[in-house]
């Protein structure tokens, strides 16, 4: 792997995982990936959020959002009438290079009345695909304390 930074060739480190919420989506990736080059630039992988985005729309399907009549079914077609529930799901990425590691997300779910398939309602799927995104992010630099 390289850094993003200045393109030398770097390793591949694990530094302690991180938790973000975006809206209505929380995500916790249990240990974060970085590339360390001889510069020591500290940075996660180019690839980590797109890998990310990836796993999670294989494992996890969308509800199709229609104009004037609410969601849809991804499946069967029939509208999603049932309550919205908070579903913990855990996504294994896979993806390109990096070594597998695991996000797991607290989001909004509603299950079809006719087929019984989980989906992600259509307004909280920009906040899912925001959140593949946020793990990856750099931390911010702490303050010191004195």
């Amino acid at each position: 792997m390289r850094c993003d930074l200045c393109h030398a060739p770097g390793t591949l480190q694990w530094r302690p995982g991180v938790e973000v919420a975006v809206g209505t989506v929380a995500g916790v990736l249990d240990r974060r990936p970085v590339v360390v080059c001889p510069s020591h630039h500290d940075r996660s992988p180019a690839e980590g959020p797109q890998a990310a985005t990836t796993a999670v729309e294989r494992r996890l399907d969308l509800a199709r959002a229609r104009r004037f009549r609410g969601d849809a079914c991804r499946h069967c077609g029939e509208g999603l009438t049932l309550p919205v529930r908070r579903t913990r799901r855990s996504v294994t990425i896979t993806d390109g290079e990096l070594p597998a590691h695991t996000l797991h997300l607290d989001v909004p779910m509603v299950r079809c009345g006719a087929c019984g398939q989980d989906q992600v309602p259509s307004r909280s799927q920009a906040d899912l695909l925001a959140v593949t995104t946020a793990v990856y992010a750099e931390p911010e630099p702490q303050p010191d304390g004195g």
